[in-house]
């Protein structure tokens, strides 16, 4: 039914007048007198919207004022652009789905791109989701800090630990106001035997304070009271079920080290993910039972956490606590030319942006996080984009469907519902095969990134509801414009067999696969840089021989029975056949020494003392290691003053000092843990620590006390044979400990695995980048050759051979590649130079890198190109010249 007040003919009214009516009905004075104006434009407009270009922005406005109004006056009903009945959507559901089995290959491609898409997008969310909620699970989060040690000393960059001298903690519950809890927490490493089993799982002190400011949950015990008394623990949940199986632990007892007895107060629930990681609490007032001394402030190996009051002001308590270093201990720290202040980091940030990282976890990285973001975001662009490619590049065979709907009487809003909706239906096909892509690939995705991501992260409510609405917002979103496109072919042409064509649509369809392969490209060029970097650090020469190197963990064996038969022990090892040189050390290199120590050279004003890392070895630590001594000797076993005063520097520290290597030795020199050394010779510069890092100052000298490794020297014979032997020797002398071992090499490459996950993550991500990027270059290939159908005929027909046509088709799309070569280069250049610079040691960026990924994206390009290309090259140009 048509309204009668509308000539059927009529133009549309302007939209001035459509602005000055709705502007006159706000006022009640003309309110009556423009109503049957706006009734009849509200009429016209319904009426007409189908079959003329009616001005939107004025028809939304008129339909979202005028509909209470109309239902009020009566107003002729017609079918609403955006109501849909459900007769209606169920035609529409059946003939979307019949395209979908029609145009089999179509479907799938387009499905299997957005899929591929979904999937790589959601186990990144995954990932940067569950590194940032570590540490969020706290109810106080916001009023948490971690107390952060800032050392200046002169000549020297300043220092951040985050651990505080010990008796900070007692001090700011003393005297600073606004802080409702302090929680000191202390690292330590006992044996716990139970039955005739020894477990060695991460234990810290904590103070009385730690259940009452972290949101542990407690599942048996007193909160108030399970940290207060000495020898006394706290269990998780798991761990007490690896200790004492389905019975209650609550009460019962451990023996720790072998001779302490301690009793558990509290079993709590496995913690969410924390930069504080521990199976074991031990309260800390045994700290000061065993004889721990709390007083030290120049010992800098305690944390310390406070929880504010929820009217305190942050800034404020910070610069209190800052001043209370050198209020207490100001002589000490000035005599040795330190000057120490304390800054407070939030909890929520340490995880992320701290570089002190966590205690018994390493930091995740903020920056990782923002580059997995953008690859995540980036190959979802490239599924949306290759979806609309697709779909434009199958409209030509929906060009006659159109105008027959067209023709009948169907408005451009409802083909435009009708075609989102089945763009909705392939969103939401391709939405459940990524989640199942995504539970499938889990496991794979742990393995690759080093984590344990819990399968119920997917399958809790929040990312269910978050999913469904991303994919449809997809569908609706990359099924929009291919909508508009096919509801605006104008029913005569299409009906006569031609398409709409545009200047306009073809640079938006070339735009799109420009984008996609500059995103592929940037990715194949990070992956080459990481892969190119990676290699150089694992293949620099690093100042040792890391070949052949066996290593003990002593963490899990009594310490004081290993320290006092050290020498006799060391003298059976090397009694071992193949066994060629034994040493005890603190660390190893690719591990920590003790970092941060002040030394006092001789000739320097104590007031400027220096930083350096210092590292307690044996007599034969330089034969282990294979390392060159620059100027002077090694350390003698047979002279009593080696062990007693005797250390050596490796050429940085000599630089530092201002010293030249040969006359570098037999001066003095102290540190904090000796007096009067004495430098016996100059070791060459060696890589420490990776190539992430410049080789730093760094001294030695014998304390069998602090040795944690006993790395042994093997010979040419077989190392398994040898393996063997050490083990058999160790479950001997150590019954019921474990033989703890890696080899150096091994090891020492594991200050790569960041690299390696990164490169190995850019290979993968940059692999479906061109997969996706190849499926848009096949649309709009497959698009421009149905385009082209009867030029290609006419030209066969002229003479022109199949490699004539296949280069007419193929050279409009290398251009576009050539397009993305010129803009990636330097975007990818610009991301990896800033990448680089975290790395003391790096690789310069060749010229060739650029030229193979280029290379390789136009050989990728051709090889997608050449299946349509010839295709349309070998059809019969008597049928593509057919006109009906």
């Amino acid at each position: 039914m048509k309204p009668t007040n509308v000539p059927q003919n009529a133009n549309p009214i302007p939209p001035r007048w459509a602005t000055y009516l709705l502007t006159r009905l706000g006022h009640p004075d003309t309110r009556e007198e423009v109503e049957g104006d706006l009734l009849e434009l509200y009429s016209h407009w319904v009426h007409t919207l189908g079959t003329r270009r009616a001005n939107w922005r004025y028809v939304l406005a008129v339909v979202g004022l005028l509909r209470p109004l109309a239902k009020s006056k009566h107003v002729p009903e017609y079918p609403s652009p955006f109501l849909l009945s459900p007769d209606m959507l169920r035609n529409y559901f059946k003939i979307a789905w019949r395209n979908l089995l029609k145009n089999k290959l179509y479907s799938l491609t387009t499905v299997l791109g957005l899929t591929i898409g979904l999937i790589a997008c959601g186990l990144i969310a995954l990932y940067i989701y569950d590194e940032w909620r570590v540490d969020r699970f706290h109810a106080n989060a916001d009023r948490i800090y971690r107390v952060v040690t800032i050392n200046r000393s002169k000549g020297q960059s300043e220092m951040a630990a985050p651990t505080t001298g010990r008796p900070l903690a007692q001090v700011i519950q003393r005297e600073v106001p606004g802080v409702e809890a302090v929680v000191p927490i202390r690292m330590t490493k006992f044996s716990v035997k139970h039955g005739n089993q020894y477990f060695f799982d991460n234990q810290l002190y904590a103070g009385e304070a730690f259940l009452k400011a972290f949101s542990y949950r407690l599942v048996a015990g007193d909160a108030r009271t399970a940290l207060r008394d000495p020898y006394s623990l706290v269990l998780t949940q798991s761990t007490a079920h690896k200790y004492f199986g389905d019975s209650p632990a609550l009460g019962k007892t451990l023996q720790l080290a072998d001779t302490l007895t301690f009793t558990v107060t509290g079993v709590l629930a496995d913690p969410p993910p924390s930069h504080i990681n521990f199976d074991v609490l031990l309260s800390l007032p045994t700290f000061a039972a065993l004889g721990g001394k709390m007083d030290q402030w120049f010992t800098w190996d305690q944390y310390c956490y406070i929880l504010l009051d929820k009217s305190a002001d942050p800034t404020t308590v910070e610069r209190t606590i800052a001043a209370l270093p050198m209020k207490y201990n100001s002589s000490e720290y000035k005599s040795s030319g330190m000057y120490v202040e304390q800054v407070l980091e939030p909890l929520p940030k340490i995880y992320l942006h701290s570089t002190g990282g966590g205690i018994n976890r390493p930091a995740g990285s903020a920056k990782q996080l923002y580059v997995l973001g953008a690859i995540g975001l980036f190959l979802l662009l490239l599924a949306g984009v290759n979806f609309i490619n697709l779909t434009t590049a199958h409209q030509g065979e929906r060009a006659k469907e159109v105008g027959v709907r067209k023709a009948i009487g169907a408005g451009t809003s409802l083909l435009i519902a009708q075609f989102i909706g089945e763009s909705l239906l392939l969103a939401l096909l391709a939405g459940v095969l990524a989640w199942g892509g995504v539970a499938l690939s889990l496991p794979f995705f742990d393995r690759l990134t080093d984590k344990v991501i819990p399968f119920t992260l997917l399958i809790q409510p929040g990312a269910l509801l978050a999913s469904l609405l991303l994919v449809l917002l997809i569908g609706a979103l990359a099924g929009w414009y291919p909508a508009l496109i096919l509801a605006r072919f104008r029913p005569v042409d299409t009906l006569k067999g031609q398409v709409v064509k545009g200047t306009k649509g073809a640079w938006v369809r070339q735009g799109l696969v420009v984008f996609q392969f500059t995103v592929s490209l940037v990715l194949i060029i990070s992956t080459l840089v990481a892969s190119r970097q990676l290699h150089f650090m694992q293949g620099q020469a690093l100042g040792f021989d890391k070949d052949r190197v066996l290593v003990v963990e002593l963490k899990k064996l009594p310490w004081r029975q290993f320290i006092d038969n050290y020498a006799t022990i060391k003298a059976q090892l090397i009694a071992i056949p193949n066994v060629q040189a034994v040493t005890g050390v603190t660390a190893l290199p690719g591990r920590a020494g003790w970092n941060g120590q002040m030394v006092y050279p001789e000739g320097r004003p104590k007031e400027q003392a220096l930083s350096l890392e210092v590292i307690p070895v044996d007599h034969d630590y330089v034969q282990v290691l294979g390392l060159t001594m620059r100027a002077g000797r090694s350390y003698d076993a047979q002279l009593a003053e080696d062990v007693q005063n005797g250390v050596l520097l490796n050429e940085a520290a000599c630089k530092a000092f201002g010293w030249q290597p040969t006359e570098a030795v037999g001066k003095k020199i102290q540190t904090s843990g000796m007096n009067d050394g004495r430098v016996l010779g100059v070791i060459a510069d060696f890589h420490q620590h990776g190539l992430q890092q410049a080789i730093t100052p760094m001294l030695t000298f014998i304390a069998p006390y602090a040795y944690r490794y006993v790395a042994l020297r093997l010979g040419p014979q077989d190392l398994s044979t040898s393996v063997g032997q050490v083990g058999q020797f160790w479950k001997e002398r150590f019954p019921g400990y474990d033989f703890d071992y890696f080899f150096l090499d091994q090891d020492f490459n594991k200050q790569y695995e960041a690299e390696q996950r990164i490169a190995t993550l850019f290979r993968g991500f940059a692999g479906l980048a061109i997969a996706i990027a190849c499926m848009g270059l096949f649309a709009l290939s497959t698009y421009t050759a149905q385009q082209r159908t009867k030029e290609i005929g006419v030209r066969k027909a002229l003479g022109a051979s199949v490699a004539n046509i296949v280069s007419l088709l193929s050279k409009d799309f290398l251009k576009l590649v050539l397009v993305a070569i010129v803009i990636a280069s330097p975007l990818a250049w610009y991301a990896m130079h800033r990448w680089l610079q975290d790395f003391a040691y790096k690789i310069e960026i060749r010229w060739w890198v650029f030229a193979l990924a280029g290379g390789l994206a136009i050989t990728i390009a051709l090889l997608t190109v050449s299946y349509q290309s010839i295709r349309a090259a070998l059809m019969n140009p008597v049928k593509s010249l057919r006109s009906e």
